[in-house]
């Protein structure tokens, strides 16, 4: 009996301890589990905190790189600014290259070689810088005062004081004249408005309007009103055409550019009347110059604006009308023409190096 109950409580004591350890192992399996639950949780945050860090260095990184390129951005831009400000500054005689002053002294050399009696002023109008040939030499100015009669009345007609269109002058019999072919088409009695002979005087040189012109305006008011731009010798010689100087002529066409470039009612009006053909001794098929021709016995003068990317002003009086002037002019033009892109490279170089470095 003692043996079977002994039997028994080893049995039960068995079961209890193998419970137990079941309890044990149960638990400790319960521990591990929640350490490694623990452990992947932290593992987990570990891993979103190197993404989101990750991720935030990214941005910074990006942002940075951005910035970077607007900056880069915003200095090209700048510099491009005083780049091109560099290339209109205002000439000076420093910056003159031993290269520069041989061609232009080529020029001279081969105005003087060939004896061409002329003058010559060219200018840049952007940098204003120039090259002369006895600019200041007095010629008869023929036609060429008419350009005059042309920006007086369109200042006047800018400032409001009249009405080309409404304005008229009476066609008399007194101002009748030859190499009128504008007029021509009009009759004794007729009222023509002022843009008409403003047309008729610069497009085809007419003679007639011209003198209808200068009798409406007033031959002291228009000699003032030269003078009150810088010219010295408007209207001197006698007669209602009067003298002219390659300095005087520049200045009208000075002033002339000032209109196309800056009025947009009258602007359109004076280019399209100074874009004419007729004796254009400057135009060819690649070269379009915006003119007024002169010319009288010897005489033969155009002085003109070219309205490209570079615009300038020519000016050359000559004592040519028979003896080639439109291959002298072209000549001495092509030259120029020359000279200013030199001049224009030279300057690129100096603002390229100011402003990029070398």
């Amino acid at each position: 009996m003692s043996f079977f109950m002994s039997k028994n409580m080893i049995r039960l004591n068995k079961i209890k301890w193998v419970n137990k350890m079941a309890k044990k192992r149960k638990k400790k399996n319960l521990k591990n589990l929640i350490g490694l639950f623990l452990l992947v949780l932290l593992a987990l945050g570990g891993y979103c905190y190197y993404q989101k860090y990750k991720e935030t260095q990214n941005l910074l990184f990006w942002e940075n790189e951005r910035k970077k390129e607007e900056d880069e951005r915003i200095k090209k831009e700048q510099q491009e600014k005083e780049y091109q400000k560099c290339l209109t500054k205002t000439f000076t005689e420093e910056e003159l290259t031993e290269s520069l002053k041989t061609e232009a002294n080529e020029i001279t050399k081969y105005i003087t070689k060939n004896n061409y009696q002329v003058s010559v002023l060219f200018e840049d109008l952007t940098t204003h810088y120039q090259y002369s040939y006895q600019p200041s030499k007095v010629y008869y100015g023929c036609s060429l005062i008419k350009i005059v009669d042309a920006l007086y009345l369109i200042n006047k007609a800018i400032a409001g004081e009249i009405d080309l269109d409404k304005e008229t002058v009476t066609y008399l019999a007194k101002y009748k004249v030859g190499y009128s072919s504008g007029m021509a088409k009009r009759t004794i009695g007729e009222k023509v408005t002022l843009r008409d002979l403003i047309t008729y005087a610069i497009t085809v040189s007419d003679n007639t309007a011209h003198l209808m012109l200068i009798d409406y305006i007033g031959f002291s008011n228009l000699k003032a009103y030269g003078e009150s731009l810088g010219a010295k010798v408007i209207l001197t010689g006698g007669d209602n055409f009067g003298n002219q100087t390659a300095e005087d002529t520049t200045i009208y066409l000075k002033e002339a550019y000032k209109i196309i470039t800056e009025n947009e009612e009258y602007g359109p009006f004076l280019k399209s009347i100074m874009d004419n053909n007729v004796r254009n001794a400057y135009n060819t098929d690649t070269i379009k110059i915006y003119h007024k021709y002169g010319s009288y016995a010897n005489y033969y003068h155009d002085i003109g604006l070219s309205l490209e990317q570079r615009p300038y002003a020519i000016s050359i009086l000559t004592l040519h009308e028979n003896s080639g002037y439109k291959q002298i002019i072209q000549s001495i033009h092509e030259k120029i023409r020359t000279l200013q892109t030199n001049f224009y490279k030279n300057r690129e170089t100096v603002c390229h190096n100011e402003i990029y470095g070398t």
